[in-house]
């Protein structure tokens, strides 16, 4: 079971979830200040209106921008096992912290709440962070990315399909993967957008965040033809908060998300 306010970094993502990350709010490591975990992140391009209703306004084909912040955290003395205090078990902590966060390739870091779930990132190093060395123990301020700034939720992921997808979390849902048994129209018929998988080889994989198509893990980008929307041109599709209607065979896998 999760604790509250645990904070984790590295790890391994698949279908089920994060497996594998180390705390770094425990014995040896701590999160010194939280304050840059959370906010709003804004998108990468200006709302546009939906043609014929009057006040509403979506991001279109506009992605949520990358969430910048700073992991502030103390390194301690203490080993993170029997809490035995030593210079060897300092450097060891200040070894390890170091070593999750400066993954080139960057790493997970996953939080838990109140309601024993979690939620994640993945974030990579920036700038260079400093180390501090007060009396007892050592700071580190580290900058990161996350290049998907919206926190996705940890677990297993979703899916569902035709006729109704439900949104639980408080941000629309614009990374969703459509996969397609066979030929046909996957549409949702609130929002207007449909995607048409057109003939050939199946399953046909559409991620709408990556904004890829493949089969088998190969791209095959002229094997779907897109809707174009009045207003917004041929858009790739997304997911409101609560319930959306859709119709078509293909099977929709999201992970809810939030600020």
């Amino acid at each position: 079971m999760n604790t509250c306010d645990d904070l984790r970094l590295g790890g391994t993502l698949s279908s089920s979830g994060i497996s594998g990350g180390v705390s770094i709010n425990s014995t040896g490591i701590s999160v010194a200040d939280w304050s840059t975990l959370f906010g709003t992140v804004g998108y990468s391009g200006s709302l546009i209106g939906v043609y014929g209703r009057p006040g509403v306004v979506v991001a279109g084909d506009n992605l949520p921008r990358e969430r910048l912040l700073t992991l502030m955290v103390n390194v301690h003395r203490r080993d993170p096992v029997d809490c035995t205090p030593s210079d060897l078990a300092l450097l060891a902590n200040t070894d390890l912290f170091l070593e999750l966060a400066s993954q080139r390739e960057g790493a997970y870091l996953e939080v838990d709440l109140p309601d024993t779930t979690s939620r994640f990132l993945h974030v990579r190093n920036l700038d260079p962070g400093p180390i501090t060395q007060p009396a007892a123990f050592r700071s580190a301020q580290i900058p990161f990315v996350a290049e998907w700034g919206f926190w996705r939720a940890g677990g297993t992921e979703r899916s569902g399909g035709a006729p109704t997808v439900t949104i639980n979390g408080s941000q629309t849902v614009y990374d969703a993967v459509l996969s397609f048994p066979s030929a046909g129209v996957f549409a949702h018929t609130g929002l207007g957008w449909s995607i048409e998988a057109l003939a050939g080889s199946f399953p046909l994989v559409v991620d709408l965040g990556r904004r890829t198509v493949e089969v088998g893990g190969v791209a095959v980008s002229n094997r779907i033809r897109r809707t174009t929307v009045t207003g917004q041109g041929r858009v790739w599709g997304w997911f409101t908060k609560g319930a959306n209607s859709v119709t078509g065979a293909a099977t929709v896998t999201w992970r809810d998300q939030w600020l």
